[in-house]
């Protein structure tokens, strides 16, 4: 359970990461940064989609 905890925790702090990264580069305008942090973003979301939610949660969200 801690373990699952952990994983969790660990993506959640990714994704915070990375939102920061995406507003500054959509404030200082480079595109490349931007792309970049919404794809490691999504990344780390499905990450915890996979742990905690079932098939179909993870199909609505992703929709």
């Amino acid at each position: 359970m801690n373990e699952t905890k952990d994983e969790i925790r660990f993506h959640r702090q990714e994704m915070a990461y990375w939102l920061s990264v995406q507003k500054d580069a959509q404030w200082r305008g480079d595109v490349k940064t931007e792309q970049l942090a919404i794809k490691e973003r999504r990344k780390h979301r499905d990450a915890v989609l996979a742990i905690w939610a079932s098939p179909t949660e993870q199909l609505a969200v992703c929709v």
